[in-house]
């Protein structure tokens, strides 16, 4: 399976709880490791079987991450169907940089995942289509770009606006919010 890097930035308690999830599947490795020599195995045989449990019983974090934004996209709101991005779309969204709007005032941090490759299509797919007419009417109105210097209500105009654009890294926030080791339970 081919996999993208995708670099993000995630609330800070997103990425602790995904650093504690990591440190717990290692420490539980070790000690299934240490149980498996206990009832006689040989190193080498303990070590694969705890390699043939490891997708299954301690996922990648870049599994995890991509099982939240599968199931937040397939809301309603995310889940298309969508027209394919065209090569300048894809082109442009495969940038770095920072979509249009105001600081959040939270801590974040930056992250970067290898997810599978039809999944980063589809989550930028969905990030352009769903965020197309508020981008819009920010460049038609002039309220982006470098450079810019907005009065007030201009600023505040661009604030709301911007508020109805899903970037890639909302859309993986929202999905670890949901669905990742931080989420309330079901």
């Amino acid at each position: 399976m081919n996999k993208v890097p995708v670099t993000v930035m995630v609330y800070a308690y997103q990425a602790g709880r995904l650093d504690l999830l990591k440190k717990k599947q290692a420490a539980e490795e070790r000690a299934t490791l240490a149980e498996l020599k206990r009832r006689g195995k040989k190193q080498k045989e303990a070590r694969i079987i705890v390699a043939r449990m490891r997708p299954v019983e301690w996922p990648s974090l870049d599994t995890v991450v991509a099982g939240a934004v599968e199931r937040r996209l397939a809301e309603a709101d995310l889940a298309g169907p969508w027209r394919p991005l065209s090569v300048r779309e894809a082109e442009e969204l495969a940038l770095s940089g920072r979509w249009p709007g105001p600081s959040l005032g939270v801590s974040m941090r930056q992250r970067n995942y290898k997810l599978p490759a039809e999944l980063v299509n589809r989550l930028r797919t969905a990030a352009w289509r769903v965020s197309e007419e508020p981008m819009r009417e920010l460049r038609e109105r002039g309220l982006i770009g470098s450079g810019r210097v907005l009065d007030d209500a201009e600023r505040e105009l661009r604030d709301q606006l911007a508020a109805r654009l899903y970037p890639v890294p909302r859309i993986v926030r929202e999905a670890l919010a949901r669905y990742g080791p931080a989420a309330p339970s079901e």
